[in-house]
């Protein structure tokens, strides 16, 4: 609409110009030539904010794809397993070989969706272009459909408990190549707790009923150049609930770290009784915190008036299902 308007303005002007020289007596012809406008496409957004929706963003001929993959312990001996499908996941890209890259803009970013292989596809059409060259990447999730945490000058905003949040960097990737694939391998940057309910002496659990824990004080953020959170220094206001699944409990939080105790509450039926019992138990941190990226299994030991924890460790990360409960995979 806004070229019809133009051209319609131009011959206006120029048929009035033509009856001026008319009226004047003259014979010169004023000519207007009209160009076919040319379309303009706007480059990618130096900000760092966004979702890097549309057709291609970057610098340069070459396809860069990605696939992902997640670790899901985080000692010595690890193991991987591909994302699960319909995962979102935010890629940045900078110039590698520079210091502080994430406080400068970045080259390129995109949002993609996680197909079933660990394939990850760009939403909206989006594809990475690049040059040739070497450059660092960084990605990030929240291990489900939901979008990423937004990040600005490399700081995101504040984050939540419950979210699996994970983070991926590499850097001075050589980009050499028409099409390049550069694979990513997520380590989680929250932590986890489990637990795993055993019957005491005289006890037989037949079931949860419910299970609450307080958690870390929300609204810590992510260094998107290292994929740190900071350790909670405080516990929430509220307790949060646990995924249920049998005898087994779990909860993903953001990092904590204090010398006071968490508050564990659990709700049950036992020896065949219809009465709920509730126990309300304090579970102190291993070495006074809970790390990123550990997953931390307790065995809870229920007798007729108290709960015991005689055993903790480290343990695989526990995978939970569309509804947060824990599937326990191991």
């Amino acid at each position: 609409m806004k070229n019809n308007s133009l051209i319609s303005t131009i011959i206006t002007i120029a048929a009035g110009l033509t009856a001026l020289s008319a009226m004047a007596g003259c014979t010169d012809i004023i000519v207007i030539e009209c160009m076919h406008p040319q379309t303009i496409v706007p480059g990618p957004d130096p900000d760092q904010d966004g979702d890097g929706g549309g057709s291609g963003s970057g610098l340069g001929s070459n396809l860069i794809g990605f696939h992902a993959s997640v670790e899901s312990l985080n000692i010595a001996t690890k193991s991987m397993s591909p994302i699960s499908a319909n995962t979102k996941v935010m890629i940045y890209a900078y110039h590698g070989s520079t210091d502080e890259a994430t406080s400068t803009s970045a080259v390129a970013r995109g949002s993609y969706t996680a197909q079933q292989t660990g394939t990850l596809t760009g939403d909206s059409g989006y594809k990475m272009m690049l040059s040739n060259g070497n450059f660092d990447f960084y990605a990030v999730s929240t291990n489900t459909s939901a979008v990423p945490p937004v990040f600005s000058n490399g700081i995101s905003s504040g984050l939540s408990n419950g979210v699996d949040y994970l983070w991926w960097n590499v850097d001075n990737y050589d980009v050499a190549g028409a099409q390049v694939t550069v694979p990513i391998v997520f380590n989680h940057s929250a932590t986890q707790v489990s637990f795993e309910i055993d019957h005491g002496e005289g006890m037989y659990v037949q079931e949860i009923v419910s299970a609450t824990i307080t958690v870390s004080k929300p609204g810590a953020a992510m260094d998107l150049s290292t994929g740190v959170i900071p350790a909670a220094t405080e516990y929430a206001e509220s307790p949060a609930q646990m995924g249920i699944n049998g005898l087994k409990l779990q909860y993903t939080m953001l990092p904590l770290k204090s010398e006071d105790p968490m508050k564990l509450t659990i709700q049950l039926k036992a020896n065949g009784e219809p009465d709920v019992k509730t126990y309300e138990v304090d579970v102190d941190l291993p070495d006074g915190e809970l790390k990123a990226g550990n997953s931390y299994k307790f065995r809870a030991v229920i007798n007729a008036d108290n709960v015991t924890f005689p055993q903790v460790g480290v343990s695989d990360w526990v995978d939970v299902d569309e509804t947060g409960n824990p599937l326990y995979p191991h």
